[in-house]
């Protein structure tokens, strides 16, 4: 009997056993058998710092400090940014407009840092940050001191340089009377213009926005030129 009992309790489990194989694969398989999103669908994402040195039809060639050599595609969904001229991250046509004539060619030779996502074999660009040529001024500023080169006299489009309490020289571009009134550099005391600004005047230059200059892109602009009465003695 206790035999017959235990063959009893074999059968009774291969028949439990086979039912639930054969309910799994009325449902299509086994779990294991079904399909597993990879996670690498969702796209790699990988950060990439160094020199450019090609830019090809909006692929940039960037030659990275531990990662060799690494295209990066620049696309229009990605967000950009060039600190000190661009305050706040914008699209491609805006970063495209800090550039003579739009033509990112000129990134060659500049440092950059790019995030990007490899979804499909290529690297396509998330984030992308030129970094600023060494020497450019911040957008927002006011810089005080003693000119050292002053704006045309005649108010033309050109440039003023001064030198602060520190011996440090800041050159902005002076956006002159040829163009629109909106964007013309103005001079303060109320009555003075550009032809009162000489060298050794002690002025404030303030600079505000997202401006560029037009002949000088990596200038800031100086949207006002304030004349003190006194001079400060250069040290």
């Amino acid at each position: 009997m206790k035999g017959l009992r235990i063959i009893c309790i074999f059968a009774l489990v291969s028949l439990l056993v086979l039912g639930s194989v054969g309910t799994i694969f009325a449902k299509g398989g086994p779990a294991a058998d079904k399909p597993v999103k990879d996670p690498k669908s969702q796209g790699e994402r990988q950060g990439f710092t160094g020199n450019v040195t090609d830019v090809v039809d909006g692929n940039v060639t960037i030659d990275t400090e531990n990662k060799g050599s690494v295209i990066v595609t620049l696309t229009d969904d990605a967000r950009y940014k060039i600190p000190s001229v661009m305050n706040n991250w914008g699209t491609l046509a805006q970063f495209k407009s800090y550039f003579e004539d739009g033509n990112l060619i000129t990134l060659e030779g500049r440092k950059v840092v790019a995030l990007a996502g490899n979804a499909t074999g290529m690297w396509r660009v998330l984030q992308f940050m030129a970094l600023p040529v060494p020497g450019t001024q911040p957008m927002h500023a006011h810089r005080v001191g003693n000119v050292t080169a002053a704006p045309p006299a005649n108010g033309t489009s050109g440039n003023i340089t001064i030198k602060d309490v520190h011996g440090v020289l800041h050159t902005f571009a002076v956006v002159g009377n040829e163009t629109s009134s909106g964007n013309q550099t103005v001079y303060r005391p109320a009555g003075i213009d550009a032809g009162n600004i000489t060298a050794g005047s002690f002025v404030t230059v303030v600079t505000k926005g997202n401006q560029k200059s037009v002949e000088l892109p990596y200038l800031p602009v100086a949207k006002a030129i304030v004349r003190h009465d006194t001079n400060k003695p250069e040290d």
